[in-house]
This record gives C-alpha cells, sequence and structure tokens, in this order.
C-alpha cells in the first residue's frame, strides 16, 4: 500500500516537471501573473471614469441651467414683443378707422359741395326766371290798375244784385223751414213703418242659407234604405198560393202611386222580382213625397197641404223672395200642431204603403217591412226639416222632363242587389224612361223650376223581359199595372252639366249659375 503512494507521487512530480518545461505553462503563468496589473489599471480607469461622470454631470448641471437662463430671457422678450405687437395693432386699427372716418367725412363734404353747388345753379335761374316775372309783373300791374277802374264799375251793378239776392235768399229760408218741417214728418212715417216691418218680420223665423250637400246626401241616404228595405221582402220568393191569387195582387197593382204601366208577372223568377221591387220602391217614394216632403205641416189634410204646396211653387217662380217669407210665416204658425200633423204623415205613409203588399207576404214579414218603413219615413222627415227651413225653394217632381246634359239615372239589378246605374255609360238610342222611381229636387228661384238632381227611373229596356214573360204565361191576361195619365210632354233645353258621374241617388247640387 505504502509502496503505491509512493509510487503515484512520484508520477505527479514528473508530471508537474513536464508542464513547468512546457511553453503554454509559461504563457498561462504569464497571464496569471498579467492579471494584479491589468486590476490595478482597471481601477485607475474607474477612477478616472469616475471623475469624467463627474465632470459630465456638472456640465449637464451647469448647462441646463444656461438653457433655462436663456428661455426666461426669450420668453421675457417674446413676451415684451408681443406687448409691443398688440399695442401696435391697435394703433394701425385707430389710423386706419380715422383714415375711413376722414375718407367719409372728405366724400361727404365733396356731395355738400356738389349739392350746394346745383343749388346754386337753380337759385341763378330761378333768379333769372324771377327777374323775367317781376318784369312781366309790372306789366301787368299796369293792366290790373285798369282793371280796378272797370271793376268798380262792376261791384256797383253786384251791390244792386245783392240786394236782390238778400231778398230772394230770404224767401228761400222760408221754403228750407217748410221742407224741414216735412222731413221730420217723413222721419216719423218712416219710423212708424220701419216699427210695423219690424213687428211683421217678428212673426216669421229667419229661414237659413243651408248647405244642399247635407240634406241630399241624407235624402240620398233615404233612398238607399228603401231599396235595403223593399229587396229584403220582395227579394224573397213569394209562396205559391200567394202568386196564383189574383185577389192578392189586387191592392198592388191598382195603387194609386202606380201612374204608370209596368209589368207585374205573378212569379218567382229574377226578371219579376225585380218589377215588384221597383214598383213598391215607386210606391214608397210617392207616398213619402204626397204626405211627409211638404213646405209644411200647419194642415191635417192632405189636399189642403197639396194646395199649399202648389201655392207655394206658383208664388216661388213670380216671387221667391215672397214665398220664403210665406213659408217661414206658415211654419211659425202653431208648431206643436205642426209636429203632431208632420206625426201623423208619417203614420199615413207606414200605413198605406205596407197596407197594399199584406196579401203577398207573410205576418213576419209584414211586420219587419212595416218597421223598416217606418224608420225610412222618420228619416225622411228629418231630413225634409231642413229644406223646410231653407232661404231657397226646393220642390220634388216626379214628371219625365228631359234636359240636354243632366240625364236621370236608370235603376240598377245588380246579383240581387239594387242600386243606382251610371248616367254616363249612356244607353241605346231608341231606349226611354218608362217610370220615374225617386223623384228629381229641382230649385225655384223666380222662373219655371231647375233641377239639382237627376233623379233616378225604370227604363223601358228594363221592363221588356217582364212583358215577355207574362205574354208567354198568358197571353189574354193583362200584363201591366194600373196604367195612369200620360207624362208631361218632354221639354227640351240646354243648362251647364255640374254633376258627376257618381252612383248617389240623387249627385250633388249643380252650382248656384244654374239655378
Amino acid at each position: 500500500m505504502a509502496a503505491d503512494l509512493t509510487q503515484a507521487f512520484e508520477v505527479l512530480i514528473t508530471n508537474i516537471r513536464s508542464l513547468a518545461s512546457d511553453d503554454n505553462y509559461k504563457a498561462i503563468a504569464g497571464v496569471f501573473d498579467e492579471i494584479p496589473r491589468l486590476q490595478g489599471r482597471i481601477q485607475s480607469k474607474d477612477i478616472e471614469l469616475g471623475n469624467l461622470s463627474n465632470k459630465i454631470t456638472e456640465l449637464k448641471s451647469r448647462h441646463k441651467n444656461r438653457l433655462q437662463e436663456d428661455l426666461e430671457l426669450y420668453r421675457t422678450q417674446h413676451n415684451k414683443l408681443e406687448g409691443d405687437k398688440a399695442k401696435l395693432t391697435e394703433k394701425i386699427s385707430t389710423l386706419e378707422a380715422t383714415i375711413q372716418e376722414r375718407d367719409a367725412a372728405l366724400a361727404e363734404h365733396t356731395r355738400t359741395k356738389d349739392a350746394l353747388q346745383g343749388q346754386l345753379d337753380q337759385i341763378t335761374a330761378l333768379l333769372g326766371a324771377e327777374k323775367d316775372k317781376v318784369t312781366a309783373a309790372n306789366e301787368g300791374i299796369t293792366e290790373l290798375q285798369q282793371s280796378l277802374k272797370d271793376r268798380g264799375l262792376e261791384i256797383d251793378n253786384l251791390k244792386d244784385s245783392l240786394h236782390n239776392e238778400e231778398t230772394q235768399n230770404s224767401e228761400a229760408k222760408g221754403m228750407v223751414q217748410a221742407l224741414r218741417d216735412e222731413i221730420a214728418s217723413l222721419k216719423g212715417n218712416l219710423q212708424s213703418s220701419t216699427t210695423r216691418l219690424d213687428e211683421m218680420e217678428s212673426f216669421a223665423p229667419k229661414l237659413q242659407e243651408v248647405d244642399e250637400t247635407v240634406w241630399i246626401k241624407q235624402l240620398d241616404e233615404v233612398w238607399e234604405a228603401a231599396c235595403s228595405v223593399v229587396t229584403s221582402l220582395f227579394g224573397e220568393d213569394l209562396a205559391e198560393e200567394r202568386l196564383k191569387d189574383r185577389s192578392a195582387w189586387k191592392d198592388f197593382r191598382e195603387s194609386r202611386y202606380l201612374d204608370h204601366a209596368i209589368p207585374l208577372p205573378r212569379s218567382n223568377s229574377p226578371i219579376a222580382k225585380q218589377m215588384r221591387i221597383a214598383a213598391l220602391l215607386a210606391i214608397l217614394a210617392r207616398s213619402i213625397t204626397q204626405h211627409v216632403l211638404q213646405p209644411t205641416y200647419i194642415l191635417e189634410d192632405k189636399d189642403e197641404e197639396n194646395e199649399i204646396r202648389s201655392l207655394l211653387v206658383h208664388l216661388a217662380i213670380t216671387n221667391s223672395k215672397k214665398e220664403s217669407f210665406c213659408r217661414a210665416l206658415l211654419l211659425s204658425i202653431f208648431p206643436e200642431d205642426q209636429a203632431v200633423n208632420g206625426t201623423k204623415a208619417v203614420e199615413r205613409v207606414v200605413r198605406e204603403v205596407p197596407w197594399c203588399v199584406r196579401n203577398l207576404v207573410s205576418d213576419s214579414q209584414y211586420e219587419r217591412f212595416r218597421s223598416g218603413v217606418e224608420g225610412i219615413v222618420q228619416k225622411a222627415r228629418g231630413t225634409w226639416r231642413l229644406v223646410q227651413g231653407t232661404r231657397e225653394k226646393f220642390e220634388p217632381f216626379f214628371e219625365l222632363n228631359h234636359y240636354d246634359d243632366f240625364e236621370w239615372q236608370p235603376l240598377n239589378f245588380d246579383n240581387g242587389r239594387v242600386g243606382v246605374g251610371d248616367e254616363s255609360l249612356g244607353r241605346a238610342r231608341d231606349d226611354e224612361a218608362l217610370l220615374m222611381i225617386f223623384p228629381r229636387i229641382y230649385i225655384i228661384a223666380d222662373s219655371e223650376p231647375d233641377p239639382v238632381t237627376p233623379g233616378v227611373v225604370l227604363m223601358k229596356s228594363q221592363s221588356k223581359p217582364a212583358v215577355k214573360e207574362m205574354e208567354r204565361s198568358n197571353p189574354s191576361s193583362p200584363t201591366t199595372a194600373k196604367p195612369g195619365s200620360r207624362s208631361k210632354a218632354i221639354r227640351s233645353r240646354t243648362m251647364s252639366s255640374s254633376v258627376n258621374g257618381t252612383n248617389a241617388f240623387l249627385h250633388q247640387p249643380s252650382p248656384p249659375s244654374v239655378h
């Protein structure tokens, strides 16, 4: 064991000697020897670096202080320059304003000078003209002096005339006093007459200016309701036993309101229903016109009321203002009694129109129809109150009078609905009106009546299928309702067309120029 350690120690020594003799070792040993010297140099450099850092810091501080001083000096100088600049700007503005004022004053001075020069020129011209006038005046004075002499003679003559005028004036004053007395008497008579006239005017309420479109629209709604109620009654089939019973048709066919021939087939065909509807509408419209559409309800008897209606129509043709006064006076007499008579007029329509169809329909249908008619007549009465109180005179007529450019409207049957056809669509050249269903409304103002609504008619072409059906079913039987008097002769005259082509029953009123 000891021998091994000795051997290892010898080997180590040998290796150390070999390493010490190697050049690399010598170089490394030199490096290690150089390290203390380099560390000393590093410490020296660190000291120099610290000195330089302190010097740089001191220079920065001095530079910063100098820069701060320069900046403060710059700010002071800048503020001073800004103040000087503001003062100079203000001074410049003041100088510019002064220059402008002086320029304005100079311009004003120039204008004043020019104006004064113009006035001077005018005065110079006027002075020359005045000199000419003075010369002419001197000549005129000479002439006036001569004229004064002549006037003296005329004044003497006028004095004599004035004496005569004074005498005449005295006489005239007496006449003026007499005239004043007469005027005072006439004023007294005028006051008395005015008092009596005011008393007479107080007897009758003032009639109103009512827009025609208001009550025409309401009356149009009455006829629309009538179409609805009648269609609901006769749009349904009639019982076979009633179709065959001739006596059941008597009141309907022989109604006093059907004064035109209209075919009424005893069947449930569409054309038979249409003719029954048209006939019943005509009866209803005529009954309403007869009893309700009266100018007043002062008399209960319908014949006497018709006489008043005819009298007022004739009066309106000759003197519409007198007619308005008379109608207003009549409306003011016994208003409570007139209200009662108006109610009775409604009851007469409700009684006589359903009566003519009582044998053709069931009891329930009859009661529904009667109730519907009552509502229609009540609405017609309310609408006609407006017409009664208008200043103008309006009157319904059923005559088939023809007017150029103012055609009536045909009753239209379309898919079970009754309405009014469009007059603008035209009709066959040989087609004519057979029966006026809903009346035309006319205005009467110191002349013959002028229509303001077209009216609704049944055309002959619409009744021909019904006539053929009745001829086929029974050629020997009568084919129409009770024939009536012939309609008045057609009168043609040209009038302005102001009625549009809408489907309202009455249309809009014509403008005042047509009236």
